[in-house]
């Protein structure tokens, strides 16, 4: 009995392994799919889709968006200043566990083929849903 509970155990232990994502990996993933969405403009309806259904967002002048509403409030005050199209840019991974991602992204503003980089940086937490895909539960814009 000890034997086949050491095997169930050992077993699960490298399905979880086996499971695990690079989370280099999934950050670069996530940004790519923000960056597809707003690349095509900045679709507030699909923006919405890549955040967690409990969000929340710290703003760049310190107030917190902490419904979906609010946080589609800044969207679309961001996207209308000045109709451009953005990307973000992943600068790194600082912080993975199982199901939580933290990376930190670079903001930029694409202009006929040029790109201008902005200094500050946007702290976001990614977290795995339970149907395996992964969204954003923290953003914090510095």
């Amino acid at each position: 009995m000890k034997k086949v509970m050491l095997g169930v155990a050992l077993w699960l232990g490298l399905a979880g392994m086996a499971a695990a994502q690079d989370p280099a990996k999934v950050a670069e993933d996530v940004v790519a799919k923000w960056n597809s969405v707003l690349r095509q403009g900045g679709g507030i309806n699909a923006l919405m889709q890549l955040y967690a259904k409990d969000a929340k967002v710290l703003l760049p002048n310190g107030e917190m968006a902490g419904d979906a509403k609010e946080i589609r409030e800044f969207w679309c005050r961001l996207l209308a200043r000045r109709g451009k199209k953005y990307e973000m840019d992943l600068e790194d991974v600082i912080y993975a566990k199982d199901d939580t991602v933290v990376s930190t992204l670079r903001w930029s503003e694409l202009d006929g083929g040029m790109k201008y980089s902005y200094d500050g940086v946007i702290y976001n937490v990614f977290k795995r849903q339970a149907d395996g895909s992964w969204k954003a539960q923290v953003q914090r814009w510095n």
